[in-house]
């Protein structure tokens, strides 16, 4: 008996502790959000045909969506204060996604928001909204000029507490409905989708956005969940 309850107590303790990792502490609105939970690069693969998303209860609704401006760069391309440098190697080309931000081929460098240097051709590329590192880049081609497309968010905090990093091409899993993966999420089986209407809904004060999950061979899923969107992260030049 004595082993039979400790094997109790053990499924308890570690039930416990998966709740705590997932706990998410509340937006700093003070700048960026430094968050220890790191969303995974890569989407995974699932074929399940289940979402928790549908079941969360949002605790504050009406609640409405904070803008932050992630300026990792000054006006003299220097990085801002707490941010450091790794070396990123080289890309092919760069050109201009928003005003005064980049984005760099090919997608596997992971170079899609980044700001100008005084020197031609180098770039210092931002890693994720909450994380205040960047990696310097040497580009083979660079165009300024935007492609005068709404600005999407760079990064997603969402009512349930997931972060979720806008997508940078590859090859995703897919549904059998046609909604395409659009955000990958630091919660497995979770991703923002993209499909008919705006990928983000900015109609009201709370922004929404639509939840679910991918799998191989375009699996059915049930529809999506409509997501409050908490903090919203834009990649901003000073």
């Amino acid at each position: 008996m004595k082993w039979a309850w400790a094997a109790v107590i053990a499924v308890i303790v570690a039930a416990a502790g998966i709740f705590v990792f997932r706990t998410v502490n509340a937006p700093d609105t003070g700048g960026v959000v430094v968050q220890t939970v790191q969303p995974t690069r890569e989407p995974v693969p699932t074929t399940t045909t289940t979402t928790t998303a549908s079941a969360f209860a949002d605790p504050n609704p009406d609640q409405p969506t904070e803008v932050v401006d992630v300026v990792a760069v000054d006006r003299a391309g220097n990085p801002a204060a707490g941010y450091e440098v790794s070396d990123g190697g080289e890309v092919m080309s760069c050109h201009g996604s928003s005003a005064g931000i980049l984005g760099c081929s090919p997608t596997a460098a992971g170079a899609d928001v980044c700001w100008v240097t005084p020197t031609p051709r180098v770039l210092l590329c931002g890693t994720a909204p909450w994380e205040k590192s960047l990696r310097k880049v040497t580009a083979g081609e660079v165009d300024q000029k935007p492609l005068g497309e709404e600005a999407q968010p760079w990064g997603l905090e969402l009512a349930d507490g997931a972060k979720c990093q806008r997508r940078n091409g590859g090859s995703w899993p897919g549904r059998s409905d046609g909604l395409a993966g659009a955000y990958f999420c630091d919660r497995e089986h979770e991703f923002v989708l993209a499909g008919d209407g705006p990928l983000v809904n900015r109609t009201k004060p709370p922004w929404t956005v639509r939840i679910g999950d991918l799998g191989e061979s375009n699996a059915s899923f049930p529809p999506p969940a409509d997501m409050r969107v908490v903090t919203a992260y834009f990649a901003a030049s000073s």
